[in-house]
């Protein structure tokens, strides 16, 4: 249950903007290497907001019993609960912010275990024999005072659906005080709704298909863009509505396409005119992802909003007090905001001036571009921190960090690498430095982290792996090879097929340019990595014997062919979408068997060289942990030395509410580096 909350001490608890942080009762001297806790489990203080008028914020405090709703008055610097979600009823509060000046709008979801044959709360996504979380979830709004409390979806009580299914926000309407606009669920198609934040009362503005997941908007609120999932989840189409109402297929994507990378077409939101929406595409036999606003009506692109030539475009920036489009962000070597308007172009200017570029900078939630708006950083040296500035006076404030503060001196740094494959490619990762340490600093011992997907990438901000790693004397080296997202489909592309091959070299020269170029002790480099940076350890174990001295493969697929087994039994047999993409993406099981086998752990156990550390969660139904399994058993018939750790509750990512298991990770990383490649640099 959802209950009030006004205890003695927090009613008195303040909130400073000098940047003293949350009151602690645990400060003391501050150890010689940072701990754990700053970099996963739950934020001290997330999801804030700031009013249109700029005089309150609200956000969610976290503390041992559970997450508490607050709202800070920033005339009186006085700090109040407002409501409380108790951590023992695996209850969390997922967001919060203002509708207009007097009002809040908050989230609050619970946390279920789906267990097999016992009956499933999932949604329509979801196989309900699958092991893991599925979490239900309510939208409340009440007064600043947590009064007037109000639901603005309850299935039992409107349609008599089990109170387990879930509704969502679609659009806040930042620009209409009274209402938000909620995707619903319905017996004739996913509903389109306004609810009135006061009232509750609802208007029903469309309704699609069964399979309906999400809708885009034009400028007078009208849907003209539709997302629905199509076969049985396991991939998703993009449909455009025409002059006469009817909607018409534009794009379809079959498994992973979507999720990992750079996608031909996605809807962002709402356009300029009636009959538009803004989106990310590549239009015109483009690699990398642009700013569109796009003709719904006709399915034509009217203009581009901003494009680049080497990074993919997928984030827009808005006023946040009435949605307008103010320019365009996206993640180059850093996060990177380019205002379209000149007066916005000026603050943000100041503001990165202001900042410095060792942090990434954003838009956080609320505020106005015509007083004061509230931003979010993070870094290598910044775990996470909001910042007001007054756009009016110019002036930045440190509002309040999102983590207990860590001392900066304890926090790793990070530069851009550039080498050049054996290929002539030319090539760049992220090489983080120990603390203390500087770009003129040789000789470190190193950990080398690939990231998973491999359709992803890493980010200049805030990585736990990395950054606690680091944190600890390593020098932690993130390669942006052939196959991960970001920078254009051909780089994506590049990877199809290369799995432990040219993926694995892309990543094997960086560490190579780094042993030449004096940064890392040629003697004391370590690969880790999860999910597709799992199977990358998993191979280096027996592929690259020569260069590493140990592997740690957290949730990695150590046996291809097995894998895509598990996907041909689990996603719908061979006529699966994801099935028929995963074929293209690893090698067809049957037609590549031998080069499969060839390059994977599993198959090759009797050629493990170096010490293996096997990390996996029980309830992973990304890669199952049988993965792991099959792996540690042949290593134990073939006599090969190694530590396998199943994690009991967790899955495969890596989230807020699983910090006690990735504390072992870490911890457990943290260990078997300095057993086999010595303790981190120190200055």
């Amino acid at each position: 249950m959802l209950v009030k909350h006004f205890g003695a001490a927090l009613a008195a608890l303040v909130l400073s903007g000098s940047g003293a942080g949350l009151a602690s009762a645990l400060a003391q001297a501050a150890p010689a290497r940072a701990d754990v806790s700053a970099f996963v489990g739950y934020e001290t203080f997330r999801s804030a907001t700031l009013s249109p008028d700029g005089k309150f914020v609200a956000g969610i405090l976290r503390d041992k019993d559970g997450d508490m709703l607050i709202l800070h008055d920033r005339t009186t610097r006085v700090t109040r609960p407002i409501q409380r979600a108790r951590a023992d009823q695996n209850l969390e509060l997922t967001f919060v912010q203002f509708k207009g000046d007097d009002r809040l709008i908050f989230g609050l979801q619970q946390k279920f275990q789906i267990v097999q044959g016992k009956g499933s709360r999932t949604s329509k996504t979801a196989d309900p024999a699958d092991l893991g979380f599925s979490y239900t979830s309510r939208i409340f709004t009440s007064d600043l005072s947590g009064g007037d409390l109000k639901t603005l979806y309850d299935p039992e009580s409107e349609q008599g659906f089990p109170r387990w299914v879930t509704a969502s926000i679609e659009e806040i309407l930042p620009e209409d005080p009274e209402n938000v606009l909620l995707l619903t669920p319905s017996t004739g198609g996913t509903q389109l709704r306004r609810v009135n934040v006061r009232t509750g009362k609802s208007t029903i503005l469309e309704t699609g298909s069964s399979d309906t997941i999400g809708y885009v908007l034009d400028s007078q609120q009208k849907p003209v863009l539709r997302e629905d999932a199509v076969a049985g989840g396991k991939g998703t189409a993009w449909m455009r509505r025409d002059s006469k109402g009817k909607w018409i297929e534009i794009v379809r994507f079959r498994g992973e396409e979507r999720a990992n990378g750079a996608p031909d077409f996605q809807g962002l939101g709402r356009g300029p005119r009636p009959g538009t929406a803004i989106v990310s595409a590549r239009p015109n036999g483009r690699d990398t992802n642009g700013l569109y606003v796009y003709d719904a009506v006709n399915g034509t692109y009217a203009e581009p909003i901003f494009e680049h030539e080497m990074f993919d475009v997928f984030n827009v920036m808005r006023d946040p007090s009435n949605g307008q489009v103010v320019g365009a962000c996206y993640e180059g070597f850093q996060w990177t905001c380019v205002p379209s308007d000149p007066v916005v172009a000026s603050h943000w200017a100041a503001i990165e001036d202001a900042i410095g570029k060792e942090a990434n900078v954003q838009l956080a939630g609320g505020g106005s571009l015509k007083g004061s708006i509230l931003l979010m950083l993070d870094g290598p040296k910044e775990p996470g921190a909001y910042y007001i500035y007054d756009t009016n006076g110019r002036a930045l404030e440190r509002f309040q960090s999102t983590r207990r503060d860590v001392d900066p001196a304890l926090l790793p740094s990070k530069m851009v690498f550039d080498y050049v494959a054996a290929d002539g490619t030319d090539m760049w990762g992220y090489l983080w430095l120990p603390p203390g340490a500087a770009p003129e600093t040789r000789n470190m011992p190193m950990i080398v982290l690939p990231h998973g997907g491999p359709e992803a990438r890493d980010g200049w901000g805030g990585d736990p792996m990395a950054g606690y790693w680091s944190s600890q004397g390593y020098a932690v080296f993130q390669p942006h090879f052939r196959g991960g997202s970001g920078t254009g489909r051909k780089w994506v592309e590049a990877g199809h097929g290369q799995w432990g091959q040219l993926i694995q070299e892309d990543i094997n020269d960086g560490t190579r340019a780094l042993i030449e170029a004096g940064y890392a002790d040629g003697n004391r480099i370590c690969v880790a990595g999860w999910s597709h940076g799992g199977y990358v350890a998993f191979t280096a174990s027996y592929r690259d014997t020569e260069l590493y001295k140990c592997s740690l493969a957290g949730a990695g697929v150590s046996d291809l062919r097995a894998m895509q087994a598990w996907v041909r039994k689990e996603q719908g047999g061979t006529q699966s979408i994801s099935y028929k993409y995963w074929a293209g993406a690893i090698g067809d099981p049957n037609a590549d068997a031998a080069k499969l086998n060839r390059y994977s752990a599993n198959q090759n156990a009797d050629k493990v060289g170096m010490p293996l550390l096997i990390v996996h969660g029980e309830l992973d139904v990304t890669v199952p942990v049988e993965q792991s399994e099959m792996m540690a058993a042949s290593l134990k018939k073939a006599g090969k030395p190694y530590e396998f750790i199943e994690l009991k509750g967790m899955d495969h990512y890596l989230r807020r509410d699983q910090g006690d298991d990735w504390t072992i990770v870490l911890n457990k990383g943290r260990e078997f580096f300095e057993k086999h490649i010595g303790p981190g640099w120190t200055p």
